[in-house]
């Protein structure tokens, strides 16, 4: 299969469906005020060409993430990250050492 290359970058200050809960909160605040890096957008453009050009399944810990984002790139979307993805997809990097 022919490469993939793709623009992948959005503005974390416009995370759709935001909606969170005192719980999640004060857990995971810290995540929420943290800007994403480079490095951040770079795992997720891997892991969303890997799904599309691959087959490869995501990592159980952002799978829903990336799959709704690969929806919104091949449906030519712009990418909506639903407040749980964005947290997910931030534990995750956060766990890598990728903030």
């Amino acid at each position: 299969m022919g490469s993939i290359r793709m623009h992948l970058k959005f503005d974390p200050s416009v995370v759709m469906y935001l909606v969170i809960i005192d719980k999640l909160l004060a857990k995971r605040a810290d995540l929420l005020k943290v800007r994403p890096s480079e490095k951040f957008f770079d795992m997720i453009r891997e892991q969303v060409v890997a799904h599309v050009a691959e087959g490869a399944e995501p990592p159980k810990e952002i799978a829903s993430a990336i799959m709704n984002i690969a929806d919104d790139i091949i449906s030519h979307r712009e990418v909506t990250l639903k407040a749980g993805d964005y947290i997910a997809l931030m534990s995750y990097a956060k766990a890598n050492k990728l903030l």
